[in-house]
């Protein structure tokens, strides 16, 4: 079997372009499918749901693998094949173009031409990428356009569509858009490889806030344009738009419960960094007071030696010296303050020696005080 970098396993549980496609075809359906690749995973699910599948494939390979899925197989180009001439008397259900437009050169004239071939309540399904996805936004704003084999800049595509450009092609080729639903991918989840934490969070925050930056591609589902027509808002549609409204209401309460845990953890921490300035604070309050406690002891004793020098010296009737202004000045580094007082009570002491009544006296009074 002849592989092709279009086909991929089928997995209905995963909301792609081909899932959608498939889903949106009732079965028991007469399909048109335009760009069957070799068959895998869409021609071959709607066969296995029913279905009766006519295929357009250019490439004449997996063409080849893809017969055994269709009633009938053209191989060419759709924009150069006479459609009417290939499937004449045929009239489909449903014809399937997924990521097919964007490879043509005038995708508008080729829905003009498969028109004709839709039965009177026939749709055509359309798959498209989305250029203004983010990730192609932040790669432009790195200053970079880098086309990859396949995905929102493969290098075979030759168009390129936002949501309006889509809106104006099935317009200009006479149909009615009836649903217009989203496949969504996170930047990080394309082919296009973004570094984001280049990107400056406000840039980032901005990208976000437009619904169609999650769009990966667009799945468009259109009928030929009736004289008389209804709301084209289908109900698909309508529970697409509720999901991305839902989707993003459970974003943002996940940025919110996230900026709670932030919020918890940085209290923790500041918690705890008061906690350790508390505990230094008390330490140094601690500190403090004892060194005020030996500050009043110092003081109290100085003033005890300081009195019973003066009642020494009062005794010996010598006149204690007044600090004139210059002794006042803080004296030089290893200058001992109390030299000069021992040299003056050593004097005085030397004196009442030779006196001994009153040296014995003036000891009594020194226990007394010193007590």
């Amino acid at each position: 079997m002849s592989t092709s970098r279009y086909a991929r396993e089928l997995n209905l549980d995963e909301l792609n372009a081909h899932t959608q496609g498939i889903l949106l075809t009732p079965a028991g359906s007469r399909v048109l499918d335009v760009g069957t690749a070799n068959g895998h995973p869409v021609a071959a699910a709607l066969v296995a749901r029913g279905c009766e599948v006519w295929g357009i494939e250019l490439d004449p390979d997996a063409a080849e693998s893809a017969r055994e899925f269709c009633r009938k197989l053209v191989i060419g180009d759709v924009e150069k094949l006479d459609l009417s001439a290939a499937f004449a008397g045929l009239e489909f259900d449903v014809i399937l173009c997924l990521d097919v437009l964007e490879h043509l050169v005038e995708p508008g004239a080729v829905l003009q031409k498969l028109t004709p071939l839709l039965a009177p309540s026939g749709i055509i399904v359309a798959s498209i990428p989305n250029v203004t996805h983010a990730a192609v936004r932040l790669q432009l704003l790195q200053g970079d356009f880098t086309y990859t084999d396949t995905g929102l800049l493969d290098r075979t595509h030759v168009r390129f569509f936002d949501r309006h450009e889509i809106g104006r092609l099935f317009d200009d080729a006479g149909l009615t858009v009836l649903e217009n639903l989203a496949v969504l991918r996170e930047p990080h989840e394309t082919e296009i490889p973004v570094d984001l934490e280049a990107v400056a969070p406000q840039t980032l925050e901005q990208i976000k806030q437009d619904p169609d930056a999650r769009v990966f591609q667009w799945v468009v589902v259109a009928r030929s344009r009736l004289e008389t027509e209804v709301d084209p808002t289908g109900l698909l549609t309508r529970l697409s738009g509720r999901v991305l409204e839902l989707d993003g209401a459970a974003r943002q309460s996940a940025e919110y419960v996230s900026w709670l845990e932030d919020l918890v953890r940085a209290k923790s921490n500041t918690d705890e960094r008061n906690e350790a300035l508390e505990r230094a604070l008390r330490e140094r309050i601690d500190d403090l007071t004892k060194a005020q406690e030996e500050l009043r002891a110092l003081k109290a004793d100085a003033k005890v030696k300081d009195d019973y020098v003066k009642e020494i010296l009062a005794h010996a009737g010598i006149q204690a010296p007044v600090p004139s202004a210059s002794a006042a000045a803080v004296p030089p580094q290893g200058y001992d303050l109390g030299a000069p007082m021992h040299r003056v009570v050593d004097r005085v002491v030397g004196r009442l020696a030779r006196h001994p009544k009153i040296y014995r006296g003036l000891k009594a009074i020194g226990r007394r005080v010193l007590r």
